[in-house]
């Protein structure tokens, strides 16, 4: 075989294995291109006010109020990463000794699934002691439990209160569909969670195995999930708090008698998730049936988009008079991180009944 064809054997191999690589690569660069374009004094930084819409506290990392160009590559990778039951915490966080990764090997893809877990210093000091456990979703697609465990830098710092009781919080993923059973994806990210996460979590670690002792909370993606769940898994939890999730795409989900078909992206594929599998019909369901009482919170931020369908939803859980409370902070977008900067302590008393 003459060597020219060698080469391109390897390259055409190079590519098929590392498509979703070069893809990214070229996302970035792309990117970098509009950033530019942006950047109007060719300093190699932005400013906020150069920056077009919402969205830039999520690029900008280190909260200065400045976007580098590593940052905003950062951000493109952290968010075009080929999906994977198992991921790691980006390196550049720097994260409380006290998060763990875990995993499981699931049952029913026997296949390992990661979560991570942030294990408060009392359950090691008080070893006799069963602890409350809360779970959180991500937001965004797919799915990846590496994704917001930065949030558990609040958490350790409001844990210091002696006046608030540890709990364990468990960041999962959500599948490569996030929060969803999907054919589609072959990935059943709500079962996994469900049935086989939450069993395996009680299982492995010291937690108050009832509903009266578990939470759950949410953000985007992960506040629409930690909705459903909520309506259809009431025996599970007692606390659930959604943050920043588009109640406008659930609605559209019901229209469209189960498929999603979110106007907002450039995704050109329609998803079935399931006739009546939204939160303004589960909520009906609910409130008809009611076998149980749950705390519900919703929460944004001033500026973040889906405030408003939010507000809308909250109007429609006044209509079937179901209780809720809503909390919305000041001067802070579509960013869980913000968020729990500024408000976070409100959301871990609200778990713990405080």
């Amino acid at each position: 075989m003459r060597p020219i064809w060698i080469l391109l054997s390897i390259l055409i191999l190079i590519v098929s294995f590392q498509y979703q690589n070069i893809m990214a690569f070229i996302g970035i660069e792309l990117a970098l291109k509009g950033f530019q374009e942006l950047d109007k004094n060719s300093d190699g930084l932005l400013q906020k006010s150069e920056w077009p819409g919402l969205g830039f506290s999520l690029v900008d990392l280190n909260g200065d109020n400045i976007a580098s160009k590593d940052e905003l590559k950062e951000f493109i990778k952290e968010f075009s990463r080929e999906f994977s039951w198992q991921n790691n915490v980006n390196e550049r966080y720097n994260l409380p000794d006290q998060l763990t990764k875990g995993s499981f090997i699931s049952s029913s893809m026997s296949i390992p699934v990661g979560y991570y877990i942030y294990i408060p210093d009392s359950y090691n000091k008080q070893p006799q002691k069963y602890f409350r456990t809360v779970y959180y979703l991500h937001g965004g697609r797919p799915g990846n439990e590496a994704r917001s465990v930065y949030i558990s830098n609040f958490i350790h710092t409001i844990f210091k209160d002696n006046s608030i009781e540890p709990a364990l919080y468990i960041f999962v993923n959500g599948g490569e569909l996030s929060h969803y059973n999907s054919e589609q994806k072959d990935s059943n990210g709500e079962d996994i969670f469900i049935k086989e996460l939450i069993p395996h979590i009680d299982s492995k670690y010291r937690t108050i195995n009832h509903r009266s002792s578990r939470g759950l909370e949410g953000f985007s993606q992960g506040g629409r999930g930690a909705t459903r769940y909520m309506f259809k898994y009431p025996e599970l939890f007692s606390s659930v708090s959604a943050g920043g999730g588009s109640y406008m795409i659930e609605k559209l989900i019901q229209k469209n008698n189960g498929f999603e078909d979110d106007p907002r992206d450039d995704d050109q594929e329609i998803y079935y998730v399931g006739k009546g599998n939204d939160a303004w019909s589960l909520a009906k369901e609910y409130k008809v049936s009611k076998e149980h009482n749950i705390k519900f919170l919703l929460w944004s931020g001033e500026l973040d988009p889906n405030l408003t369908s939010l507000k809308e939803y909250a109007a429609y859980l006044n209509e079937l008079e179901i209780d809720h409370s809503l909390l919305v902070l000041d001067d802070v977008e579509h960013n869980p991180f913000a968020f729990y900067d500024k408000g976070g302590e409100n959301l871990i008393r609200f778990h713990l009944g405080d």
